[in-house]
């Protein structure tokens, strides 16, 4: 079978490997679409030093949707259509899950865009722990596809203001459709000023944090008002990285992280994503931006690195 194989940095070949083979009480599942995520790229891009070459085949890589080919669970049966959650190796043509890992998917709708629910089912995760951001001002940096699901999600709930931070202007105009009152390119504009002028000096009542880069980090305390929140939801690129840790003091906000792997509820938040999707509450389709086959993933993580050609979501189809 296929799979992407990481054997040095920046350097994805396609390779060959056995098929797994099926147990008892699990199901066999054949992928159909499999996407790139923000946390896939230090690894394969080779930011990490600690990353290990040549990579697991399938590594890294967990957001994937596929087709159930055999099954020894209830629930489950050939040609079932499942979203599949178990973060482990997804860029891989054949799996064998446990059944608690995979979320059904209706026929109904575009395989692709049912994808998006794992990328949006962190996002949830992260939400759920808020309060209520009614008439909230918010800021989101970084409007990747979390930046913009969170934008959406903001929008959504009620936040007054839904200020967008990006490098990117494609991806700004991308935030506008899905609900962002205010954009900001830091390339043009201050962001503090700007957030300071947009919110009549009060500053955000909650900033989220979407890029995980010590510039970002370091950008959330003098956008949060006193007592704010901030949500921080970008996995660092590198570790440890620096902070300023008296800034947190005398802001004094209440501070949210989030991080699905290993969550025992997590299936839950899968399913709220998928319905969210289902009912057209969130639109996932202005991130679908490129779709290669699997053979050409180095073009693909590449794309997902340079964000060029306005690439949001690359995807790879099986």
């Amino acid at each position: 079978m296929r799979a992407t194989q990481v054997v040095a940095p920046r350097t994805i070949q396609v390779v060959d490997i056995p098929k797994p083979d099926m147990a008892p009480g699990k199901v066999f599942i054949r992928t159909v679409y499999a996407s790139i995520c923000g946390s896939d790229m230090p690894a394969a891009m080779g930011v990490r030093p600690e990353s290990a070459y040549p990579m697991e085949p399938g590594r890294p890589g967990h957001e994937i949707v596929a087709v159930v080919e055999d099954s020894d669970a209830d629930g489950f049966m050939p040609g079932d259509r499942v979203l599949d959650t178990a973060y482990d190796g997804a860029m891989r043509e054949f799996h064998v899950r446990n059944p608690v890992d995979l979320i059904p998917l209706p026929d109904d709708r575009p395989l692709e865009e049912l994808l998006m629910a794992q990328p949006l089912g962190t996002v949830v995760h992260a939400a759920k722990k808020w309060p209520s951001v009614l008439g909230w001002d918010t800021v989101v940096i970084g409007q990747g596809a979390i930046g913009l699901f969170f934008t959406s999600l903001l929008h959504m709930l009620g936040a007054r203001k839904v200020i967008t931070i990006d490098l990117e202007d494609f991806r700004l105009s991308v935030a506008k459709t899905l609900g962002a009152t205010h954009t900001i390119n830091p390339q043009r504009d201050d962001p503090v000023a700007s957030v300071n002028d947009i919110t009549g000096g009060r500053l955000a009542d909650m900033v989220v944090e979407a890029c995980g880069r010590e510039a970002t980090y370091n950008l959330m305390l003098p956008l949060v008002r006193r007592l704010g929140y901030i949500t921080i939801f970008g996995l660092p690129k590198q570790n440890p990285t620096p902070m300023q840790m008296g800034a947190f003091v005398q802001k004094e906000p209440t501070i949210v992280g989030a991080y699905t792997i290993g969550i025992p509820q997590k299936a839950d938040e899968f399913v709220l994503a998928r319905d969210l999707i289902l009912q057209n509450r969130v639109n996932v389709r202005p991130l679908l931006t490129h779709f290669l086959p699997i053979e050409e993933a180095q073009h693909g993580f590449e794309l997902a690195d340079s964000h060029a050609d306005n690439a949001v979501k690359v995807v790879f189809r099986f």
